[in-house]
């Protein structure tokens, strides 16, 4: 039974730190250009999780002008 859940608790926290943010593309209409914000991986041990650190990265592009081309 402890062999178990050891194993169980293995491959959730493999998953936890593996859990990753698709990337998203934004474009900018007036230059032509295309970036890219992500992937970012989730870590359990950070303080700051991908999800901000992915709306952050999209944030200052927007402000920047650009539009985001895909879902995010």
């Amino acid at each position: 039974m402890i062999g178990i859940i050891s194993v169980r608790f293995v491959m959730v926290m493999g998953l936890a730190l593996f859990s990753e943010c698709a990337p998203v593309y934004l474009h900018h209409p007036e230059t032509g250009k295309t970036v890219k914000c992500g992937p970012y991986f989730e870590d359990p041990a950070s303080d700051h999780s991908a999800r901000l650190l992915k709306r952050g990265c999209i944030e200052g592009y927007e402000r920047q002008g650009y539009d985001q081309i895909n879902g995010g």
